[in-house]
This record gives structure tokens, C-alpha cells and sequence, in this order.
């Protein structure tokens, strides 16, 4: 009589968390439409969906209508944090909680569930619709990269994606970002070929807009990897050519300071003259190339 009394009142404890559970999943709602960050609700939300977790499997008789709930929760969440990057689309615990809910539907339902499938070519179609209204948006990248790696998708498509966002915008740091992010996890950023086809790429970045500042910061990730290589030869070649490339632009662009400032990473032997030509056309740093100058750090 002891244990059936006692779970009896198990049973009526699970069952008015669960309802205490919904009333307080209804205010948080509310709450994140007014104002997507705060965190506190987004944590309560998540502990809320743990205790349910616990609570279905805790029940042993689960009848049809539980069992469908238990597949369809995460619709609701993921309606619930789109919503809330209409109004704020650079909202960290927005997409925190997005990615949090894809994974426990993952873990749940399999990543090879027609759902599932379903559900993760919408998250990549929602990160396009992002990212064409904000390219630059780096939430969106790293979420977007984290439901690439859960479709499967290979570096070479993913590689495809970057070029179309650079060609609309050569501005656009994130994919530069996310394209040497790509080729280091491909272990394509240590061969002399890969770097060479890079640096043919960031050039006609050069060419066509040389006062941005994403492209040379991509260029100097490249020549950090180009320095890093085994091979002498496969490593002065690729060195050469991009001082070349350089001492070109600052030709073309007298006026522009980012060639010169590659130039002497690169090590031209002009560097201080270099340094001296900076002075005059970026005169607000001209401090700090004295200081540079003065510490022999050429």
C-alpha cells in the first residue's frame, strides 16, 4: 500500500510540475517577444524542456499523444527564437538556443530522420535569408557552419558558399573568416597549391577594392600559412610572388597604406622608407611607426 501511495503521488507531483512547467513557458514567451535578450529565460526554458524529458520517460504507459508531443516540441522553440531574430537578428542567446534545440532533436530523433533532414535544410535556408540581408552577420556564419557539419556537407560546397558571398561583397570579413576556418580544418591551408590558388583570389580582391581592410587581413593569414610550410622552395615562391603583388598595388595605389603595411610583413628591404611613406599618409599613426622605427622592428 506504501509504494502505491507513493506513486500516486509521484504521479501528482509530475503532473503539477508539468503544468507549473507550461504557465511559466507561457510568461517566458512572453518576455523574449519584448526583449530577445534576456538570458534567464531562455535558461528557464531549457531547464523546463529537461524536466519534461524527464518526466516522459519517467512515465511508463506514455500513450500516442505524448509520443508525438516528444517529436514535436522543438518546432515551437525554433518558432519561438525565430521570432525573436526578426526583431533582433544579432542576438547571441537567440541563436544559442537555436542551435541548442537542433541538437537535442538530433540526438533524439538521428540526423538521418526525414524530419530531422527536413528540419536542417530549413536552418540552412534560414541562415541564406540571413545572411543576404546582413552578409556580415557573425552569429549567423557560426550557426550556419554548425548545421553545414550536421547535413554533411563537404568543404569543397562549403568553400562554393564563401566565393558567392565574397564575389557580392568583397567587403564581407565573415566569409573570408569562415573560408580560412574551411581550409584549416581541411588540412588545405598546408599545401604550397591551396595557398597559391588563395592568394590569386584575395588579389583580384586588391585589384578591384584596395582600401579594404578584409581582403589584406586575409592576406595575412595566408602568408602566416605560407611561411609555416616544410618545403624552402614551395615557401620563398609563394612569399616572392605575393611581395611582388604588392610592391604592384602600392604602385597602382600610391595613396593606399594596406600594400605597404603587407609589403613590410613580407620583409621588403624597403622598410623603412616604407615606414616613412606611411607617416605621410597615415598620419594619425604616425606615432606608432616612429615607435616601430625607434625599436628597430622592421
Amino acid at each position: 500500500m506504501d509504494f502505491i501511495r507513493a506513486m500516486k503521488t509521484d504521479a501528482l507531483r509530475r503532473r503539477s510540475s508539468a503544468m507549473t512547467d507550461e504557465t511559466s513557458m507561457k510568461t517566458c514567451a512572453k518576455v523574449l517577444s519584448l526583449c530577445p535578450e534576456v538570458l534567464t529565460a531562455w535558461n528557464h526554458r531549457r531547464e523546463a524542456i529537461e524536466r519534461g524529458e524527464e518526466t516522459r520517460r519517467a512515465d511508463a504507459d506514455e500513450d500516442d499523444a505524448s509520443t508525438s508531443a516528444r517529436y514535436e516540441w522543438w518546432r515551437e522553440e525554433l518558432a519561438l527564437s525565430e521570432s525573436a531574430l526578426k526583431s533582433n537578428p544579432k542576438s547571441y542567446p537567440s541563436w544559442y538556443h537555436r542551435k541548442w534545440v537542433i541538437e537535442r532533436m538530433i540526438r533524439e530523433m538521428g540526423r538521418d530522420d526525414a524530419r530531422a533532414r527536413e528540419t536542417l535544410a530549413r536552418e540552412e535556408a534560414l541562415c541564406a535569408t540571413s545572411l543576404n540581408a546582413d552578409d556580415r552577420n557573425f552569429h549567423c556564419w557560426s550557426y550556419r557552419a554548425f548545421i553545414a557539419r550536421a547535413l554533411g556537407r563537404t568543404s569543397e560546397e562549403e568553400l562554393a558558399y564563401t566565393m558567392t558571398k565574397i564575389e557580392n561583397n568583397f567587403s564581407n570579413y565573415s566569409a573570408w573568416h569562415y573560408r580560412s576556418a574551411i581550409l584549416e580544418a581541411a588540412g588545405e591551408a598546408r599545401r604550397a597549391e591551396t595557398l597559391a590558388r588563395e592568394f590569386e583570389l584575395v588579389s583580384n580582391a586588391f585589384y578591384t577594392e584596395p582600401e579594404d581592410q578584409s581582403a589584406w587581413m586575409y592576406h595575412r593569414w595566408l602568408v602566416s600559412r605560407a611561411r609555416a610550410l616544410e618545403c624552402a622552395s614551395e615557401r620563398e615562391t609563394l612569399l616572392e610572388s605575393a611581395l611582388e603583388t604588392c610592391r604592384e598595388v602600392s604602385e597602382l595605389e600610391p595613396e593606399c597604406k594596406w600594400p605597404l603595411l603587407a609589403r613590410v610583413a613580407l620583409g621588403d628591404e624597403k622598410s623603412d622608407k616604407l615606414y616613412d611613406r606611411l607617416m605621410t599618409i597615415d598620419p594619425a599613426r604616425s606615432g606608432y611607426y616612429r615607435d616601430v622605427i625607434a625599436r628597430g622592428v622592421l
